[in-house]
């Protein structure tokens, strides 16, 4: 069974881990084996220091009638102990293991007369040492000889020996997983190259992507990519027929029930009733109005705007044509309606921000009351190109700010008649432009609704 690696690493990372995990397990057994081979190596070369120890004290055995006995001096003794960093113990016995000469409490170990020596490793007086037992014969005598020493010197020349081997696997593991770590950024450049390519684009652009340098592992995937988009292409496209067909059978049926409306109320057949046929235009006013922030909404969507072509616009002449287009409105529900515009401007789409800043001049016409103020702003503000709307009507509270982008909702308790789609399309548009919404409240009460766009796209 497979291994999980974390679904949140990258392709990268994923080929260096599977890399990196057998060279850790090589460079482990690598640093044992080095290890084992490092203790046998010390250990080869004091074993002989150890097994010449026994036998130069064999050099001083005499045998005094039948008796064996050890004719070691003071002096050859003290030499025979004498270590830089390790202690050395010895024992010799008679073949009735009567000891002769040495430390009575070292063991003896396993052996035999006519085998060579073996060597063991063992705890002497709460110390680690390495300990062997010769058997000689002494002029027919069998004289046992128990030399053992400390490991400190056996152990710092392994580890020596270690850090000799291995730092050298070290540095080449290293330099293995550098050049990897290259070979593999190097191998999935033509990777990050498609990842760029696709991260840059907008929602509107469904352009076919190059396969032709893409490596030939992922080309059946971009491959079913391009046909997506054609699929998307082709349903964009149909939407935006629908669109206009939708745009012309809808409109032409309420404009003529309008007209009819006109005609009845002009040949007095309401006069009776005049509240009655306010209600109707009203409804038909409505329903107009619907359909129509119905269709832009559509047709500010990624998908149907993904043809559109970002052109320069002047945004200070887009909000002197806007706002003139509201200014009978304006004086019908006596509402000053009036500019501050400077030059600026930025790349983006004229009818879409048209229709965004004119939802923002009509909700404000919808919701302020009689007597109210409303400015239409253009400008640069800290590099960046704006528009602005600001009123000094109920304003949007607080808590609502989040809400009032959601398609078809309302304020809770509003008088105005409006649909709900008003700032979701403002919405639509601004982030197809790359642009932030802020909501302000100006000095005096009211609102400020101001459209922001990027730095890179202005003059």
């Amino acid at each position: 069974m497979k291994p999980d690696l974390p679904r949140s690493l990258g392709l990268r990372q994923r080929l260096l881990l599977w890399i990196l995990l057998p060279l850790i397990a090589v460079f482990i057994g690598s640093i044992l084996f080095d290890y084992r081979l490092a203790q046998e190596t010390a250990n080869t070369a004091y074993d002989h220091s150890l097994n010449n120890a026994a036998l130069d004290i064999a050099a001083y055995i005499r045998t005094v009638g039948l008796n064996p006995e050890l004719r070691l001096t003071p002096e050859a003794e003290a030499m025979l102990r004498s270590d830089a960093m390790d202690k050395i113990f010895f024992a010799v016995y008679n073949s009735d293991h009567q000891l002769l000469a040495g430390d009575a409490d070292l063991p003896i170990y396993p052996g035999s007369l006519h085998e060579p020596p073996t060597f063991s490793d063992d705890f002497y007086r709460d110390e680690k040492v390495r300990a062997t037992t010769r058997r000689i014969a002494v002029h027919g005598n069998e004289i046992i000889i128990t030399v053992a020493e400390t490991m400190r010197e056996r152990d710092q020349a392994s580890n020596h020996i270690l850090v000799a081997i291995s730092v050298p696997n070290l540095m080449i593991i290293a330099a293995t997983l550098l050049v990897i770590y290259f070979g593999v950024r190097r191998g999935l450049a033509p990777l990050v190259h498609v990842e760029n390519q696709i991260a840059s684009r907008s929602p509107r652009d469904l352009r076919a992507l190059d396969i032709e340098h893409a490596p030939r592992e992922i080309r059946p995937m971009l491959t079913r990519l391009n046909e997506l988009f054609d699929s998307l292409r082709l349903a964009s496209a149909a939407q935006q027929r629908f669109l206009a067909d939708a745009a012309h059978q809808l409109r032409t049926p309420l404009a003529g029930l309008q007209t009819q409306i006109e005609l009845v109320a002009a040949e007095g057949k309401y006069l009776r009733n005049e509240e009655r046929l306010a209600r109707i235009e009203e409804s038909v006013e409505r329903i107009a109005h619907l359909v129509t922030q119905l269709l832009i909404y559509a047709q500010t969507e990624p998908a149907a705007s993904a043809n559109q072509i970002f052109q320069p616009v002047a945004l200070h002449e887009l909000a002197e044509s806007a706002a003139s287009t509201f200014i009978d409105r304006a004086l019908t529900k006596d509402i000053d309606l009036g500019f501050e515009i400077e030059p600026a401007t930025t790349d983006g789409i004229a009818w879409m921000l048209r229709e965004a800043l004119g939802n923002l001049i009509d909700n404000a016409l919808r919701y302020c009351p009689a007597g109210s103020t409303i400015t239409v702003c253009s400008g640069i503000r800290s590099g960046h190109p704006y528009l602005a709307v600001e009123d000094n009507g109920p304003g949007i509270p607080v808590e609502e700010h989040g809400k009032v982008f959601e398609r078809f909702y309302r304020i809770p308790g509003s008088a105005s008649g409006g649909c709900g789609l008003g700032l979701s399309i403002v919405q639509e548009i601004t982030q197809l432009h790359a642009a932030t919404i802020i909501f302000s409240e100006p000095e005096g009460g009211g609102l400020t609704v101001t459209l922001t766009f990027p730095e890179n796209r202005g003059d």
